[in-house]
């Protein structure tokens, strides 16, 4: 009996350590500092503070304050009369841009060290996009300029593209660039202007189904990124957009389903499954009263499929009163309400 017992305690033990040292072994090390939650892209206070990065954990219930400088000291993102504008994850790095006077600058996504930065852009920044693994597009209120990844140095500006640009995205073969003559498909191999696709207010999200979704005042635009032929799809609210300012598009689409999300001018969130116009026809969610949307306003995080309104209770946004509503993306449902103070104009978020 104490050869069984003693056998069994043995094998137990071998048992408990090859698990332990498994489960040791799956453990999931941070990429840094940055690594579990998103990003949101502030403008800041004008005169009053400069723009800067918040960040939220996913564990906390709560906002981390001006992060970019608290790893890059002494290297501002903007200064009281410039507004950090746009994010995006490219390659590992996180490309951030300033309007009314640039910088344009690089920073390693999950530490937020700096590594490149462009101090000296020559006209008005709007967005980034990556293009290879070398270069990128920088959008302006003067066209399109290429940009080496490496240095973030500025090429020769795009012969063709004239006026003030915006969103862009690569899909295949196309650059999509909105502008305000239009929508310009851009061949990807040499950025010649292959298409004048037609007018439209927001741009763009690249659905599941694979088509590239803009938008007009009353209607989603979808577009074949191999065709590039365009289909219309009639909305009954107004697409939301900002005349005024450089505001990224408040357009995203769902990674796990055929779903695309736009927000009204109403305070409203619509949802477009792919092949039903009539998904259209009502509200997916509606924010409470006295709420507004700011900046880009929508973001969509795929880690956990679910969308990321950015709210203030003021409609200009200078109301010291923020909130982060979170909802699934799935069901509409609501998962979490972050309310947060402080006079800082939150233009976009950026997820990993």
């Amino acid at each position: 009996m104490q050869r069984k017992l003693h056998a069994l305690l043995l094998a137990f033990t071998v048992f408990f350590l090859a698990s332990c040292s498994k489960d040791d072994d799956n453990t999931v090390a941070s990429k840094g500092a940055y690594d579990n939650g998103y990003f949101i892209v502030n403008e800041g206070n004008f005169q009053v503070k400069a723009g800067d990065l918040s960040f939220h954990n996913y564990n906390a219930d709560t906002l981390s304050q001006d992060n970019y400088i608290a790893v890059n000291t002494g290297s501002p993102l903007a200064t009281t009369t410039t507004t950090l504008e746009y994010g995006t994850i490219y390659n590992g790095k996180l490309y951030l841009v300033t309007n009314f006077g640039g910088p344009l600058v690089a920073a390693d996504e999950y530490s937020l060290k700096e590594s490149a930065r462009n101090s000296s852009l020559p006209a008005n920044g709007h967005a980034f996009i990556g293009i290879d693994n070398t270069s990128g597009l920088l959008s302006t209120d003067k066209g399109i300029y290429p940009v080496t990844l490496s240095s973030l140095a500025l090429g020769t500006k795009i012969s063709g593209v004239i006026g003030s640009v915006g969103d862009m995205l690569k899909s295949g073969n196309y650059v999509f660039a909105l502008s305000d003559n239009g929508i310009l498909a851009l061949k990807a191999g040499d950025y010649s202007v292959a298409k004048n696709l037609g007018t439209a207010i927001a741009g763009f999200a690249q659905g599941k189904d694979g088509y590239v979704y803009a938008a007009q005042t009353n209607a989603l635009l979808k577009i074949d990124p191999a065709t590039l032929k365009v289909d219309t799809i009639t909305t009954t609210f107004n697409v939301r957009y900002n005349q005024y300012v450089f505001n990224s598009s408040s357009i995203v689409a769902s990674t796990q389903e055929n779903a695309v999300y736009v927000l009204g001018d109403d305070q409203k969130v619509y949802r477009y499954v792919s092949g039903n116009n009539s998904s259209l026809g009502s509200a997916y969610i509606t924010l409470p009263a006295n709420h507004y949307f700011y900046g880009k306003g929508i973001g969509y995080d795929a880690a956990k499929n679910s969308l990321v309104l950015i709210t203030n209770a003021s409609v200009w946004g200078n109301d010291a009163n923020n909130t982060l509503y979170t909802y699934s993306a799935a069901d509409a449902s609501l998962k979490n309400t972050l309310n947060y103070t402080g006079f800082l104009y939150p233009a976009m978020v950026v997820f990993h």
